[in-house]
This record gives structure tokens, sequence and C-alpha cells, in this order.
């Protein structure tokens, strides 16, 4: 296989791939459907508070994008596919509408022993069931990644995991080609088939996110009883068994990935007639310690509260919102009669607007 690289969809997390793979000595394409995004790509203006994108975008010499697919398809026979699968509830719950349209859109130029990569979240068995009977005479592998907003080039570089779901021999090897060029650490490589891949994504989120539940339970009984809950939590995390790692008291699981997948596995578990009363427990405490957390800030009898980094995850300033506990925490106390002001830059506080109007007073930093 050539040096060319296509991505398609060239969003917040399939443009951090695309730039870091032109930075390891491919020569990319990156594939939108939005003109004026693509026109600021390739003029080398596109602004971000995604750590590390403006500075590998500007120095980049081998990256072009395009809204044109067929121009996308033509540029390599090794394609990565990351576009969006957001919620969509019912049985299947991830929408995989756009990546099964993006499909059979492929299939109509009838291309020939290309290897589609899918990146994107998928309910497990997407890929045999459904992908693999929309796209013929290629093959179609299963690639998550398992990178956080606000700090996605950091979690390319130093994966814990690389995760293949293949069938490809040959997939299997270019991919363990092109990671060991972008990653600066040696991640362990796990290739298994598609399947496997699908369910190991949301799986390990969900242990993840009951690890986290388990945190806060545990926090939460030591504030009760007088305990120091940061002496507690970590010294149970200092045990190899267990780690420190997304082990510590803080604030409900939140974001595009960890509730959702949780909940995802929830229902394949269902589906499948085995007991998910273990993960319904998870989701129920992440909501129980939000209403832990209102109480105790109603008990010190204030009128006004000032609430500040309100991003899902701490201490970012990329504009995402999903799940933020702080504004759960937030929106409860408006409901029992107090003023809270949310402070932050511009583009949280607009993303805050968008989704909560005028409940909240505002101060821009």
């Amino acid at each position: 296989m050539s040096q060319n690289i296509t991505v398609i969809g060239i969003g917040r997390l399939g443009l951090g791939l695309a730039l870091l793979l032109e930075k390891s000595g491919y020569n990319i394409c990156g594939v939108d459907i939005f003109q004026n995004y693509v026109n600021s790509l390739n003029k080398k203006v596109y602004k971000t508070k995604e750590p590390k994108y403006e500075e590998l975008l500007k120095t980049s010499k081998n990256f072009t994008a395009t809204t044109d697919l067929k121009k996308g398809l033509d540029h390599s026979d090794f394609i990565f596919i990351i576009v969006q699968t957001p919620n969509s509830g019912g049985s299947k719950f991830y929408d995989h509408s756009i990546l099964s349209n993006l499909l059979t859109k492929i299939q109509s130029y009838n291309v020939l022993n290309k290897h589609l990569i899918i990146g994107c979240t998928v309910m497990p068995k997407y890929i045999d069931q459904i992908a693999k009977n929309l796209i013929a005479n290629n093959t179609i592998s299963y690639n998550p990644e398992f990178v956080a907003q606000g700090c996605i080039i950091q979690g390319f570089e130093k994966p814990d995991i690389i995760l293949v779901g293949t069938e490809s021999e040959k997939v299997a090897m270019k991919l363990k080609e092109i990671y060991d060029k972008i990653t600066l650490n040696k991640p362990l490589y796990c290739i298994v088939k598609p399947l496997e891949a699908e369910i190991i994504k949301i799986s390990l989120n969900a242990f993840i996110t009951t690890k986290l539940s388990f945190a806060n339970m545990l926090s939460d009984m030591c504030d009760n009883m007088g305990a120091d809950k940061y002496k507690i939590v970590n010294s149970i995390g200092k045990d190899s068994r267990i780690g420190n790692r997304y082990f510590s008291p803080g604030y409900s699981f939140g974001g595009p990935c960890f509730p959702r997948d949780t909940k995802a596995l929830q229902l394949l578990l269902d589906k499948n007639n085995i007991n998910s009363d273990l993960l319904k427990a998870t989701t129920k405490y992440n909501e129980v310690h939000i209403d832990y957390e209102v109480d105790r800030l109603l008990k010190k009898g204030l009128n006004e509260y000032l609430i500040t980094n309100v991003c899902y995850r701490e201490n970012s300033k990329i504009p995402i919102i999903d799940e933020s506990a702080k504004l759960k925490i937030a929106e409860k106390l408006v409901k029992n009669g107090k003023k809270v002001i949310i402070k932050d830059e511009i583009q949280l506080i607009n993303e805050v607007k968008k989704a909560y109007g005028n409940i909240f007073e505002y101060i821009i930093e």
C-alpha cells in the first residue's frame, strides 16, 4: 500500500488523526461535507481550542481537504472513516444512518480493493450484519480510538492499546505500521475480529464509568462519616489490581462517550438476556451523586453560586458540555430558587446559552 491515506470525516477527531498521519510522513486527503470548513483547513486559518491542532495544520505540507468524495476515494486504497454516530435510542441505540449512507455512496462508485477502516462507535454486529452488506469487493475493519476531547493529540500519541477489529492480515499489518509511526510510547495491539472489537469498545468505557461511580459512592460515604475521602480512595487505587486512573473523588462522569457507551452495553446485555443491573446501578449512582453534590451546596445556605469550568471535562476549554456534571448541578440549584452565575470562556458560554437560555447569569472570562 502506498503512503497515501484518506480520512473521511475530518471533524475534531478525524482531523487530529489526519494531521498526525501527515506529520508522520503520509500524504493525506481529508474529506468533509462543509465547504467553508474545508476552505479554512486548506488556507490554514482554521481556529480551535483543541491543543496542538493549529500548530500541526500550519506546519503540514502534505495535507489537503476536499468535499469531493470521489477525489478522496481515488487518493488511496486505505481509508479511515470517522463520521457521526449519535444517540438514536431504541434497540440500535447509535444512529448509523450517516455511516451507512456514506458506505452506500462509496459503493456507488464501484471501487475495488479498498480497505475501509471504521473508527466511529457502532453497535456490536454493525460491521458483520450491515456494513459488509453495503460494500462489496472491499475490506471493512473496525479501529475505534480511545481519546478524550480536549487532549486528542495526546491520546493518539500515547494510547494504552490499539484496538483493531479485522479479518485482513494485510490491514492489521498496515495499521500497526501506521500507529508505530504516530505513537510516542509502545501501546499494546489488540488484533481481534470486528465483532469482538465492537464489544471491547463500549465495554472498556462502561468499566471506566463503573469505576468512577464506585469511587464517588465511596467518597460520599466518607463525607458523611467524617473520613478523608482523598486518602481512602487514593490508597485503594494504589493496589495494582485497581489503579488510580479514573478512580478518585470527583464530579459525575459526562461527555459524549462515557454515558452513552455505558447505556449501549446495558442495552446489549438486555438484548442477549444477560442481567444488566450492574450497569444500571452505575448510571443511577452517577445521577445520585449529582443530587448529593446539590444537597451539599444547599446546606451552605447561600443565595448565589458561582460555577466555573463547565466543560464536561475538567480544566478543558473546548466547547463541549454534553452531560456536564457542573451544569446539571447548576440547573438543580436554580430549581431550588438559587441564583447561579456561570463564568467561563466565550465559546463555552455560548454552548450553555444554547442549552439553558437565561436561567443562569453569565460572566465571560
